[in-house]
């Protein structure tokens, strides 16, 4: 392990997100690759590509999940005139996320125990997932998530996903797997994602490695049709921090 990393879960167990201490940490993760990598992506995916900015009605009602403290939503709101249900089941994060991004377009929610959101059927325009599935630690948590978006989801509606890119190489601000690792995991392996912090320590997570066709079936199953698998490299350093899935809706 490296010196830098905070104390953190076995790469063997799934991570504890409703932990107190993991979550603040979390909290201070830098996220400039998102910003400057992910963001630009998803936006135009996410808004409509001419804003009405109607007084008290927003432009697009978005899902957001695994939101933390709902930077990218405020983003949203800011920029972009949008309400977003942030969903995390963290009750930390939410907390640190209203004192930092406090918004009256930003409407913060947990899945109850049996893991349902409580938004109606189809009242989200778009929704999302940044680096969010790939830390489901089984595919009936994965499967039970997508199904959940689908209800929220209008038909034809773009659900854009965030999964990991690059396995074993070192982006300074985020690390999947081992350095320097051979290979990617095998199928339902579990394997490390390290975030950096703001004090420039690292907090290690666990993700879950699925293949391509894997997640496919699962967006299928849950009432997706894929549209697209294309890589996001980082502007003027190289390598490809994130990859984005582009899926709609299924009427």
């Amino acid at each position: 392990m490296h010196p830098n990393h905070h104390p953190d879960p076995s790469p063997h167990h799934p991570t504890r997100w409703t932990d107190h201490r993991l979550a603040t940490a979390y909290a201070t993760r830098i996220d400039l690759l998102d910003r400057d990598t992910a963001w630009p992506a998803l936006t135009p995916l996410l808004t409509p590509a001419t804003p009405r900015r109607l007084l008290g009605r927003p432009d697009a009602v978005i899902l957001e999940l695994g939101a933390g403290i709902a930077a990218y939503a405020h983003h949203l709101a800011e920029h972009h005139w949008t309400r977003t249900h942030a969903v995390d089941i963290s009750p930390t994060l939410h907390r640190i996320g209203e004192q930092r991004h406090n918004d009256a377009w930003i409407l913060r929610t947990t899945p109850d125990r049996a893991g349902r959101l409580p938004l109606r059927p189809h009242q989200c325009t778009a929704a999302l997932a940044h680096l969010t599935l790939c830390h489901q630690p089984t595919d009936a948590h994965t499967l039970a998530l997508l199904t959940e978006t689908r209800r929220a989801l209008r038909p034809h509606a773009v659900f854009a996903i965030i999964e990991p890119g690059e396995i074993g190489r070192d982006f300074q601000l985020l690390r999947y797997g081992h350095p320097h690792a051979a290979a990617e995991p095998r199928p339902g392996e579990p394997y490390p994602i390290d975030y950096t912090l703001a004090d420039g320590t690292r907090l290690r997570t666990t993700a879950h490695h699925r293949s391509p066709d894997h997640n496919a079936r699962l967006l299928a199953q849950a009432g997706f049709t894929l549209h697209e698998i294309r890589p996001l490299p980082l502007p003027g350093y190289g390598g490809t921090p994130f990859t984005l899935w582009t899926a709609h809706a299924t009427p």
